[in-house]
């Protein structure tokens, strides 16, 4: 699931984040959250990452035009188990993801 996640599906990334910190303790509700991620991924496929430029190319030059745009959030102290808060961003290339980032504050 983290390839998945990684490469294709960043729409499930704070899912799988918080069933991985708990890995190494797992225990049955956690395998029950593994399944509905899996279930989303399977009843989702429109939703993996797609990249085309807008544009045409008639076989000599290239009349691409490429926009990038990003957007941020942050939540407040939202992890139950820790009270921390999670902040993230995605950068865009033609409306298509191709960079993001969500990490957990340092200290409370």
């Amino acid at each position: 699931m983290m390839h998945m996640m990684r490469w294709t599906r960043p729409d499930i990334h704070n899912s799988v984040r918080d069933c991985s910190m708990h890995m190494h303790q797992s225990t049955e509700e956690h395998y029950q959250a593994t399944i509905k991620i899996m279930d989303y991924v399977v009843a989702t496929p429109e939703r993996e990452l797609f990249l085309a430029p807008k544009g045409d190319w008639n076989g000599k030059d290239f009349d691409f035009e490429f926009k990038i745009s990003g957007k941020s959030d942050s939540d407040y102290a939202k992890c139950k188990d820790t009270s921390k808060s999670i902040t993230g961003c995605v950068t865009y290339l033609n409306g298509a993801p191709v960079m993001y980032r969500s990490s957990r504050q340092k200290t409370v």
